[in-house]
């Protein structure tokens, strides 16, 4: 990805503030480069040139409410981005228009860095696509080539998605760490991290975005910057913490348009096997031995919902040889029943792959099978189910196993 170029609006007396407070959004920048150019120019409103960048930052504090709705409009009209800061007692606080979200003030420069960082990070494919799609509804002609256009998109959009993936899983000592990741197509409802915080501990994350295509993979996107994993002073935030965060910041960028998530975040650590974690509607994670298995009872509401709702955390020790499961509810069509699909019923939900994924956790120690060898067998018995070719529902499975003693 290639720097943007960050214009910022405010009127001359006001320019000072928001360049320091630029600075400060650069300084909490999350560590994917490049870091963005910032242009500072004074102008109560965006002008017409602001079309070299993709993300915006106003300073609307001064507006009243009629001009600030009237600025808002005109940056959606120019398919605008960004974020527009009002004073923290204004009453449009949280709205949306498009792309373009309103936040106080007082919003905290970490909170600003992660918004800015997805929205730069999707907002150019977002863009190409609408316009890809409005061509496509004017006019009835070249159908094919704009459809091959939009797959183009909807391709650069699977990298942007992909680059907010872990590229490989980080390596400690004392834990074993595998992941299948299968989107149903171009781009995912799922996302997945699994991020070193300190010598010992490792943030793990999981998330399911309600619904399918763009809309869902682009509130991943959102999800997975603005979940916090640690503060500025390198302090490790709580699963409990870290969740309700996220939930406050998707229901903030909320239109009225539904933007709900499931989700499970824990810390492990790897010296004691102990375990933190936090769960958002998402299904209950396994902890898995040869010899039993038991559900992690975290629970709490989904994200998105309800503002300042509560996730309780639960805390147990991972056992030498013991293994977590975290996975999406795609599972759940991934092995249909063959009978109903013969009888025309289409795809319906199974309990099969229950038993596929506690396979992951009862794999041969005489044969040294790690996690990474277990998931690699349960994707190819996805491979061999039926339906396989025309997948429901995108699939996640993240495994953590603690070495044995």
């Amino acid at each position: 990805m290639t720097a943007q170029t960050l214009i910022a609006f405010a009127q001359t007396d006001n320019a000072a503030w928001l360049q320091t407070m630029l600075e400060a959004v650069l300084a909490a920048w999350p560590d994917a480069q490049p870091h963005p150019r910032i242009e500072v120019r004074d102008a109560a409103l965006p002008d017409a040139e602001r079309t070299d960048a993709h993300v915006l930052i106003m300073d609307g504090r001064s507006l009243g409410s009629r001009e600030l709705r009237k600025a808002l409009d005109q940056l959606q009209a120019e398919d605008a981005a960004g974020v527009v800061l009002v004073r923290d007692d204004d009453p449009a606080i949280g709205q949306s228009l498009g792309s373009v979200i309103v936040r106080g003030e007082g919003t905290p420069p970490d909170t600003l860095a992660s918004m800015l960082h997805a929205i730069a990070a999707c907002d150019g494919a977002a863009r190409e696509l609408r316009q890809e799609l409005q061509i496509a509804e004017r006019s009835s002609g070249g159908v094919r080539e704009e459809m091959s256009r939009i797959s183009q998109e909807l391709s650069l959009a699977s990298r942007i998605q992909q680059e907010l993936v872990p590229k490989h899983l980080p390596e400690v000592s004392g834990m074993d760490f595998g992941v299948l990741y299968r989107p149903a197509g171009d781009v995912s409802g799922d996302i997945y991290n699994v991020a070193k915080l300190d010598d010992r501990r490792t943030g793990f994350f999981i998330a399911d975005a309600v619904g399918h295509g763009v809309p869902a993979a682009l509130l991943t996107m959102i999800i997975s910057r603005s979940l916090p994993m640690q503060r500025g002073t390198g302090e490790t935030i709580s699963p409990t913490e870290a969740l309700g965060t996220l939930n406050d910041e998707l229901c903030n960028v909320s239109d009225g348009t539904p933007r709900f998530a499931t989700a499970v975040y824990g810390i492990v650590d790897a010296a004691t096997g102990l375990v933190q974690i936090a769960n958002a509607g998402h299904p209950q994670p396994m902890r898995i031995t040869p010899e039993r298995v038991a559900k992690v009872e975290a629970g709490g509401p989904l994200l998105g919902v309800f503002r300042e709702a509560e996730f309780q955390e639960e805390t147990f020790t991972l056992e030498p040889g013991e293994t977590l499961l975290l996975y999406s509810d795609g599972f759940e069509t991934a092995f249909p029943d063959a009978d109903a699909m013969l009888r025309g019923k289409g795809v319906l939900p199974t309990n099969r792959y229950v038993e596929l994924l506690l396979s992951i956790g009862r794999k041969s120690r005489k044969k040294g099978d790690t996690v990474v060898e277990a998931l690699s067998t349960l994707e190819r018995r996805l491979d061999e189910a039926q339906g396989s070719l025309h997948q429901v529902d995108d699939v996640t499975a993240l495994a953590l196993e603690r070495a044995a003693a």
